[in-house]
């Protein structure tokens, strides 16, 4: 009875060991297995980020463009909205491959559609220090562009012409925060003009209001330059109320009727 107890203990004990013999193949089975698996996706994620980059790169490649000679055409502004019969100032910078200006470097001026902006000259020569000025004058509600070309580099500006309503602020110091809101439900897109009490012209700056939205501006940052006293006009394309802080309260922006 003895020996039967010894030899049923010793077959526990082999099933035993033979159980964990195989859970511990299986577990090495499946870790190896995984591990592998593992391997291999890290694989092939680095594999997909390489080529997603490659991608990227070569997409980049294929926007840029570079003229031949490397000359630049700089033109301000690059875009502008205009109220029907209104005109706007472009300055035109011809640069060689290495940024100086170029002299007598003949350019024209293209409108996209004469109908709704043209210009006052269509060709024009650049003076010592690189510079050409001209006018776009809007002639009836749409979109259009203008480009400057030399005939090899042509840069583009993107013209919007729209009948305004027109407001005025009779009176802004450089500091001061202006305030604009859109009542309505449609975009609406305000041009600020802010006249300096000197001879200094400042360009205008161009807000996107959408429906409902506020925005407080402080000019000088907007501008990127230290304002001293003057007044502002405001041109929108649709209603608008603003106005702002001063010592003696809140001053609203008055409609002008055309």
């Amino acid at each position: 009875m003895y020996a039967r107890w010894i030899w049923g203990l010793y077959l526990q004990v082999y099933l035993d060991l033979s159980i964990n013999s195989v859970i511990i193949c299986m577990c090495k089975h499946y870790i190896c297995k995984h591990y592998i698996s593992m391997r291999i996706s890290i694989y092939n994620m680095l594999f997909l980020v390489l080529l997603c980059c490659n991608i990227a790169i070569a997409e980049d490649d294929s926007n840029t463009s570079v003229a031949t000679g490397g000359d630049q055409i700089v033109v301000s502004p690059m875009s502008t909205m205009l109220d029907v019969s209104d005109t706007v100032s472009v300055n035109v910078l011809v640069l060689d491959e290495d940024g100086n200006p170029i002299e007598g470097r003949k350019v024209q001026i293209i409108p996209e559609d004469s109908q709704i902006a043209s210009a006052n000259v269509s060709t024009a020569v650049s003076d010592e220090s690189g510079y050409v000025s001209f006018y776009i004058l809007g002639k009836q509600q749409g979109n259009s562009t203008v480009t400057v070309t030399d005939g090899v580099v042509s840069s583009q500006i993107d013209v919007a012409i729209r009948d305004l309503i027109h407001y005025i602020l009779p009176y802004f110091s450089g500091d001061m925060q202006l305030s604009v809101i859109n009542p309505t439900e449609e975009l609406n897109y305000i041009k600020i003009q802010f006249y300096e009490n000197s001879e200094r012209y400042i360009e205008p700056v161009v807000v996107r209001l959408e429906a409902k939205e506020m925005k407080s501006l402080t000019l000088s940052e907007e501008l990127d330059t230290a304002l001293k006293d003057g007044w502002v006009e405001i041109h929108s394309t649709d209603l608008v109320f603003g106005g702002i802080w001063t010592s003696k309260g809140y001053l609203s922006f008055k409609k002008i009727e055309k």
